[in-house]
């Protein structure tokens, strides 16, 4: 169930308001319609009830049953219909529905508590009225015409209305029974179409007016989403502005007093990296200064050679350190100017670059430190692969950059690991590995900073491809 819901917030709470609308508003309509129910059924049944009374009042006060019976013919009108000589049928079980126990309550009111008289409900519908016929469409020539009194469709119009058949047979004060037949519908539901039409309306109506207060009140949390991302790619953006709801505008100043604290950390991190460079780099260049003093040229190269070593190690484990900083401003970079003196500087150590596409519109990043990432992967690709092939492409939104070289590749089980600080494969790729392990490790780190990611595979075609993914 949970996939069908929206996966925005603004979908999710537009949802449930307008669930809970359409839910309010059917139990409104229901509870008016019952009540507009009762109230005209009331109506109806009291005029019939009065009518009733009237007529029962009138044959009571007959001289003779000929004047009865002049009295009901003159008054045996549709839609009740008047019987002298129906027998007294004592109802055994009588009819306890809503709409049966109103009417009853009505006639009892009318008729006068000490008046015996007995009700109920049966589908033998007294005959349609005989009275004045009406043109459906009097427009139509006469042999098209039909009858709007039609007996043959009687029935189904009844059903289709909800008629019922009331009976009512009174006692008068001789003794005798006057029975009536009243037709009445069971349920009585005024204007549906109409009342469906004005909650549609008021629905429409509420749901547009909620779509505006939830995108006013969900827009808010979507700049600090997009804070948020944003923060990956620069540290140093510019603080949100505390607008909105209390709970927005809090979470708003604790992401900014986080950023306060994360630009604070790096800064900090700088100085004490400038502090270890400078403490590990003054002993090296001490004892780089003292090697020149020994006598022995072969003692002498491999302190050197050591020295040497000790101040790679020393500079890529700062390098490493400073991969994910964010301290570089972020400015627009020419993608295609930096691949290209990326290729002349390898042809100029004569190895071979060839690029692939190119990109259409430059790239908001940190230019060093991507420049740096980009050499890291291309050196390690004519390293171990003599020759790299640089592939640009432009999904929406991202931009790919796909180094491939042509060596052995790496095994499987090994593509992530190659990512760990100061991880060699040694043998798997050449024996004449070189390096410390870290090429890679910040190559990655960088990307993350970026807010992309960095990734192997071994391509069907051979070799290794290592896949640089940036958003825009």
């Amino acid at each position: 169930m949970m996939r069908w819901l929206p996966q925005s917030l603004f979908g999710r709470l537009l949802l449930f308001l307008t669930a809970g609308l359409v839910i309010a508003q059917l139990l409104s309509a229901a509870v008016l319609l019952q009540d507009r129910d009762q109230a005209l059924y009331h109506a109806i049944g009291g005029h019939v009830a009065q009518r009733i009374a009237a007529i029962v009042n009138l044959l009571d006060n007959a001289v003779d049953t000929d004047e009865r019976r002049r009295l009901v013919t003159a008054l045996d009108l549709p839609p009740t219909r008047i019987n002298l000589d129906v027998p007294w049928e004592t109802v055994t079980k009588p009819d306890e529905r809503y709409h049966t126990t109103l009417f009853r309550a009505l006639l009892k009111r009318q008729l006068g508590p000490e008046r015996p008289f007995q009700l109920e409900i049966n589908d033998d519908l007294p005959a349609p009225p005989p009275g004045r016929l009406r043109w459906l469409d009097p427009d139509q020539p006469p042999p098209r015409r039909a009858w709007a009194d039609r007996p043959p469709r009687w029935p189904a119009h009844a059903m289709m209305m909800g008629l019922r058949n009331f009976v009512v047979q009174v006692r008068l004060g001789d003794g005798a029974t006057v029975t009536f037949q009243q037709v009445l519908p069971e349920e009585v539901i005024a204007w549906p179409l109409r009342l469906l039409l004005i909650l549609l309306i008021l629905l429409v109506s509420v749901a547009a007016l909620a779509a505006l207060a939830v995108r006013a009140l969900t827009r808010p949390l979507a700049v600090l989403a997009d804070a948020a991302a944003d923060l990956g790619r620069d540290i140093r953006r510019p603080p949100l502005d505390a607008a909105g709801p209390l709970e927005v505008q809090r979470a708003a100043h604790a992401f900014n007093t986080m950023q306060e604290r994360l630009i604070r950390y790096i800064e900090n991190r700088d100085r004490i990296l400038a502090a270890i460079s400078h403490d590990l780099k003054t002993p090296i260049t001490r004892l780089r200064l003292r090697s020149e003093m020994l006598d022995d040229m072969t003692a002498r190269e491999k302190f050197l050679a050591d020295l040497d070593d000790m101040q790679r190690m020393v500079q890529a484990s700062l390098d490493f350190l400073r991969a994910g900083e964010d301290s570089e401003p972020v400015a627009p970079l020419d993608i295609n100017a930096l691949l290209e003196s990326l290729q002349e500087d390898a042809e100029d150590t004569g190895h071979e670059v060839g690029i692939v596409g190119v990109a259409t519109e430059p790239l908001r990043c940190r230019p060093l430190a991507l420049k740096r990432c980009l050499t890291n992967l291309v050196d390690n690709a004519l390293k171990y692969g003599q020759r790299a092939e640089i592939t640009v492409k432009e999904p929406p939104g991202r931009l790919l950059l796909l180094i491939r070289d042509s060596g052995p590749g790496i095994p499987v089980a090994e593509l992530e690991r190659v990512f760990e600080p100061f991880y060699r494969l040694e043998g798997s790729r050449s024996r004449d590995t070189g390096g410390t392990g870290l090429g890679l490790s910040i190559a990655r780190n960088i990307a993350r900073a970026h807010g992309g990611e960095l990734r192997l595979r071994n391509p069907p075609q051979g070799g290794l491809e290592a896949i640089l993914d940036l958003p825009r």
